[in-house]
């Protein structure tokens, strides 16, 4: 499995996978509010063990599929907390570097950043391998309400992209059946970018004017609304999610708004 197919929908029958498209879009909403809500590295770390465990246990990813979809992430989100914890000042020095002072502070306030990164990413994830893109756009029309032009922008943009991604790895094999090596090194690789451009700007144009040919042929847009045969509609399970994300995000930011939260802050100043 490449790194680039675990951001596409995958069938399976998982928790994740019966609850409907907008109960997961509310969970995932959810999530995002909660990272950027916490700025203290100990409730950071919580939201990031619930969110892996939510991978693991209720969307079925293997450790394997999570490791090869976000090790570009964690290599980001390692390099960003090493630069934010040696550059960023504070008051109590935790440890020395050569001679460099880590501040317990910054530390701190580095770790909640990077893992705010990586809960983000990992929860899209989920929310990618779990959701048929079809469903979210009928669930965005039919539940959310939203004009099915935009939601149907929606669905062809989180199909568009895996298609790309295996346009791609065609055009490396066919390269590489003309001998065409691969280039290891930064610049090679910026230049077999730069090959890629062409083969793939034509391919996005042909797929372009066949999905605009085929729409036209099915008269989209011809009615203001859309009629769908099988809708998803939100389950018990998915209310359940719903709610319960929906009472933490508004408990948290009272919390934040009331003052409660600064307290528990471990290096809150006296």
């Amino acid at each position: 499995m490449t790194r680039g197919n675990v951001f596409q929908f995958r069938a399976g029958k998982s928790v994740f996978h019966r609850l409907d498209p907008m109960s997961k879009l509310i969970w995932l909403l959810g999530v995002s509010l909660l990272a950027f809500g916490a700025y203290i590295a100990w409730i950071q770390i919580v939201i990031s063990f619930v969110i892996l465990a939510t991978a693991l246990f209720l969307a079925r990813l293997s450790p394997a599929e999570i490791l090869k979809g976000t090790w570009p992430f964690i290599a980001a989100c390692s390099s960003f907390f090493v630069i934010q914890s040696v550059t960023l000042p504070g008051s109590t020095i935790a440890f020395r570097v050569f001679s460099i002072s880590i501040y317990a502070e910054s530390a701190d306030y580095a770790l909640a950043s990077s893992l705010r990164i990586y809960t983000i990413i990992l929860s899209s994830m989920v929310f990618v391998r779990t959701t048929d893109p079809r469903d979210l756009a009928i669930a965005l029309v039919t539940q959310a309400h939203i004009p099915y032009r935009i939601a149907y922008a929606f669905f062809i943009a989180l199909r568009i992209v895996p298609t790309i991604e295996e346009e791609i790895k065609i055009i490396r094999a066919a390269h590489a059946v003309r001998g065409v090596a691969r280039q290891r090194s930064i610049t090679g690789r910026i230049g077999e970018m730069q090959r890629y451009v062409i083969p793939l700007l034509v391919g996005s144009l042909r797929r372009a004017s066949m999905m605009v040919m085929s729409m036209e042929g099915r008269a989209f847009g011809a009615y203001p609304q859309r009629v769908f045969v099988d809708a998803p509609r939100m389950r018990a399970s998915g209310l359940v999610i719903s709610i319960s994300t929906i009472v933490a995000v508004v408990a948290w930011y009272s919390a934040l708004g009331l003052g409660y939260v600064h307290p528990i802050y471990v290096f809150a100043p006296a």
